[in-house]
Order: C-alpha cells, then structure tokens, then sequence
C-alpha cells in the first residue's frame, strides 16, 4: 500500500513537471508576436468577478471575460476552477490600443483553433467525420463539428428527410473546404455515404440491365425528377418517366422516402449512372385510345395547359387533347376548368388527338346558377 508521504511526494513531482513545461511554453509565447487569431500562453495574475486577468508576456497582460470561458457563468463558477498561478493556453481575440488596457482573450476559442489545423489535415488524409446537424436553411443544412460550425449544401445531402426532418440528428460527412482565415467549412454527406456503398454500388451495376424490374427508395426530389436508391446507386427517374399523366412537378405523384417499384432504363457502367421509368410499368393509355373515343363524339375534359395557339385537355389519364383558339369562339379558358368539347380527329399512331370547344354545352353548376339568378332578378325587375 502506499503511503500518505508517497502519494503526496508523488503530486508534487508531477506538479513540479508540469509547472516545468507550462513554464517552457510560457518561456516560447513571450518571444513570439502577440496578434489577433494566435494562440498565446498566459499566466492568471487575479480572479475577478467578471473574468480572469493574465500575463500573456512581454509586459504585455490580457483579460478574459465570463463569456469567454466554458462552463462559467458567475463569479462563484470563476474562484471555483481558475487560481492566480495558473498557467493555461489563450486564443488572443483582439490587441489593445488607446481605449483598451489589456488584449482581448478567449479560452473556449483554444479547441476550436487548433480543431481547424485537425480538420485541415482530416481533409488531406479524405477522412470521414461525423456532424452534428444544428439547423436548416433554404440551401442546406448548418451542422457541429469539432466544436465549429459547418455547412453541408443540399446538393452534398444523401438521406432521404427533410432538411428540417435532419436537424438532431448525426451524419457521416467528407470535408471539401476547410478555411480558418476566412471561418469557411463546407462538407459532403452524399460524398461520405457514395465512399462507404462503393462495394455494393459497384456489385449492383455489374448484374443491372435494361428492363429489370427493381424497387428502391426515394433520396431526393428535385424540379426534374427524383433519385432512387437502388442497392446503393441513385438512379435518376425523369419528371416525364414518372407517369402517362402530365404533372408539373415529382412532388404531385411522389414523396421523399417513399419505396416504389420501377423498371431499369439505362445503365451507364463508365459513369455509374442507371435512369428510371415509372410510368412504363402500366399500359401506355394511347394504345386503347380508339376504344374510349370517336369522332363527333361530344365529351368534358380538363384543361391542363395554356399553348400560344390553344390548350391541352386531359380526357383521361395519360390522354391529352387539343383544342385551337381559332376553334373557341371568344371563349376565355382557365387551367384546371372543365369544359365541352367534340373530338374533329384522332391520330393513334402519333399520339394526336383534335378537339373544338361546344358552344352548347351546359354551363358549370356555379355558372348555371349565377345565370339562373340574373334571370329572377329581370323577372322581378319586369313585375
């Protein structure tokens, strides 16, 4: 068993060493510049109540304020961690001048500098670090790491959530810019997740074809179309491919995260892309179209885009028709009205099918209505 007078010999051995090298870093701070953004070490002359006061060298002396110290928020939190004595490192904030008697130091700001020179060199080696999500914007996702604030844009995000969804949570992610004079860290998690699924990207290309049939999830919507993770590749599934219908944009048929079964139309193995199709799962409408319609047949359909020369009516799920200006009188149209309509001709083969508006066709319920209105209001103008 050891001793009292040991252990106690002991301490004070390992003080008396350490107080040695804090003395030799000491002895190097004093004879290097004293500058905004450099790393002095200092010792505590006097606690206050709002901060710590410390001899940084070259007759020089800087102050530390509360806010400045982790962990510290009133003068009690102070006199029980720090002692004059001590000898710790110190992150100069700003230089004295005229105004000012002392530097501006900071002691939380230590980890955070020497966390841009580990960074730097995280990036050198390609490493992976791991981040912690702190917010979201338009463009990307604010995230936590190694005590500093990065950002990863969208467009480097390869998780199937919201931005909003990510906030909390941890994410694997590659440095593509670390920058200390300019406070600038820029990171990549679709890089990170393309680096850990490269083996079974590679597996997956290899037995893919054309015309298979896979299912995959969902990883981002974009105004173009959405990516579908398909046994670790994004596979790109067109906003024409999606569907017979017309739709402006993936989110009106699909969500993030959602699971869907699609078929293989390319696979480009040189640069690892495969695209998508959704819509060629079901039977192209066009093909039966002579079974649901004739000419002269008098019909409703929903206008669903506006051309220089006329507009486009669905008359059925993945069946868009056209109807000349020329051929609707004075009649005005608006997007997602339903209106009369007789078909002229019908082209199969070329995917045409011509339409002019009816003049008698009964008008919309509300419309009908007004109409009705109007026409009491005259009766009992007459009476």
């Amino acid at each position: 068993m050891v001793s009292t007078t040991e252990r106690d010999y002991s301490l004070s051995q390992r003080d008396a060493s350490l107080r040695q090298d804090f003395e030799s870093l000491l002895e190097r701070s004093f004879q290097s510049a004293l500058k905004p953004g450099a790393i002095a070490v200092g010792e505590i002359l006097r606690v206050e109540k709002d901060g710590l006061l410390i001899d940084i060298g070259g007759k020089s002396e800087g102050f530390v304020s509360i806010k400045e110290i982790h962990g510290c928020r009133t003068a009690d939190d102070l006199r029980a961690t720090f002692a004059p004595g001590q000898i710790h490192e110190f992150y100069i904030v700003g230089e004295h001048d005229n105004d000012a008697t002392y530097y501006q130091l900071s002691l939380r700001r230590v980890a955070a500098f020497k966390n841009w020179d580990q960074l730097k060199e995280l990036k050198e080696a390609n490493a992976t670090v791991d981040v912690i999500v702190a917010g979201s914007t338009k463009g990307g996702i604010l995230v936590n790491v190694f005590d500093l604030k990065g950002f990863i844009p969208a467009s480097q995000i390869r998780v199937a959530k919201t931005l909003n969804e990510l906030v909390g949570e941890s994410l694997p992610a590659k440095i593509l810019e670390v920058d200390k004079a300019k406070n600038k860290l820029i990171l990549s998690n679709r890089a990170a997740v393309f680096e850990a699924k490269a083996a079974m990207r590679a597996e997956t290309l290899s037995r893919l074809h054309e015309g298979d049939l896979v299912s995959g999830e969902i990883v981002k919507v974009t105004d173009f179309g959405v990516f579908v993770d398909i046994n670790g590749i994004d596979g790109l599934l067109p906003l024409s491919e999606i569907s017979w219908r017309r739709i402006n944009h993936p989110s009106e048929a699909l969500e993030l995260g959602q699971r869907l079964d699609v078929m293989v139309l390319t696979v480009d193995l040189v640069l690892q892309r495969i695209s998508l199709t959704r819509k060629r799962l079901e039977a192209d409408p066009w093909r039966t179209v002579d079974d649901h319609f004739h000419v002269n047949q008098e019909l409703e359909g929903r206008i669903t885009k506006t051309l220089g020369s006329g507009v486009l009516v669905e008359l059925m799920p993945g069946i868009e028709a056209y109807c000349a200006f020329s051929g609707a009188g004075s009649k005005f149209f608006r997007l997602q009205e339903t209106c009369g309509f007789r078909i002229i001709s019908i082209n199969a083969p070329d995917r045409r099918l011509t339409l002019e508006y009816r003049y008698d066709a009964a008008p919309p319920p509300e419309e009908a209505s007004e109409d009705a209105a109007q026409n009491r209001d005259r009766e009992l103008v007459a009476v």
